[in-house]
């Protein structure tokens, strides 16, 4: 009995830290999503105006020799990128990430580029045909870091090599709700509302020279929106994580102390009914 009492004092107590370091790890993953959720409140609406406008520019009926490259669905190779935290302790966010990973790609020529270490262990799990590797980082990602990210996007769409850029990322909607996500940013998706409503627009300098400048604009804010999503998402998962974690912890290390008690208070009861019946002896 007296060793079950010992190892049931270090069971509450392992429970007790496991308790506090998840306090402390949710704590950290609170004080960041407050940021990253307001960011990612404020440019998403950005985002998708600038889809928006992009969308009408290439639907326009003037613009559709010129437009069918980036609206035209082709056979071929596809670049895809795949964006997961860095670090664990998220929940099912990245499980749930690869079941549309494994859901969409199912060409083994398909280039694949990885932002996270948990993209990339994965991707290399399953023998995917990986182009390039980045971290995501533990803090809130810069406009400035995504230019290597997307470097490769640009030269091979507009090359010719590969015909469609996707990206497979968890989509942040709420605190309690985060989507896995797969955008497909090229080709662009035309809008029938804009064939109907045929507007005819003046462009200055000229239309081909505004699409030129607008195209590469249009993949950094659908790249830097899929970044910003995939943080606060991570980060909104590890709250949620850490939370059921310390709870779990916390009930287990009460019902382990009830347990205790209960098993102490048996102990003395046994010794004071050995004293009893040892005077009774005497």
């Amino acid at each position: 009995m007296a060793q079950n009492l010992q190892q049931l004092k270090k069971r509450i107590k392992t429970s007790n830290n496991i308790a506090q370091i998840a306090k402390v790890m949710e704590m950290i993953a609170a004080s960041k999503i407050r940021k990253a959720q307001e960011l990612v409140e404020k440019y998403n609406p950005y985002a998708k105006k600038i889809k928006y406008m992009i969308q009408k520019i290439l639907t326009e009926k003037n613009f559709h020799e010129k437009a069918e490259k980036f609206l035209k669905k082709r056979d071929g190779k596809r670049l895809v990128y795949i964006i997961s935290p860095d670090k664990g302790l998220c929940g099912s966010l990245v499980a749930n990430i690869f079941k549309k990973v494994i859901f969409y790609i199912v060409q083994s020529e398909d280039y694949i580029v990885t932002v996270g270490k948990k993209a990339t262990n994965n991707a290399v799990r399953h023998d995917y045909n990986i182009l390039a590797s980045f971290n995501m980082g533990t803090n809130f990602p810069k406009y400035d870091d995504m230019y290597p990210v997307i470097d490769m996007a640009k030269k091979f769409y507009f090359s010719d090599e590969v015909t469609k850029i996707s990206v497979i990322y968890t989509k942040f909607k709420s605190m309690l709700v985060q989507e896995p996500t797969i955008e497909e940013i090229f080709p662009i998706k035309s809008h029938k509302n804009f064939k109907e409503n045929e507007v005819d627009y003046i462009f200055e300098p000229n239309s081909e020279h505004i699409l030129r400048n607008l195209l590469p604009y249009y993949i950094e804010t659908e790249f830097y929106s899929a970044l910003t999503n995939a943080y606060a998402s991570e980060q909104a998962a590890r709250v949620t994580a850490m939370k059921n974690a310390k709870d779990n912890a916390n009930e287990i290390s009460t019902y382990l102390a009830s347990i205790y008690n209960k098993s102490r208070q048996e102990k003395i009861t046994n010794e004071i009914l050995d004293l009893a019946n040892g005077q009774q002896g005497i």
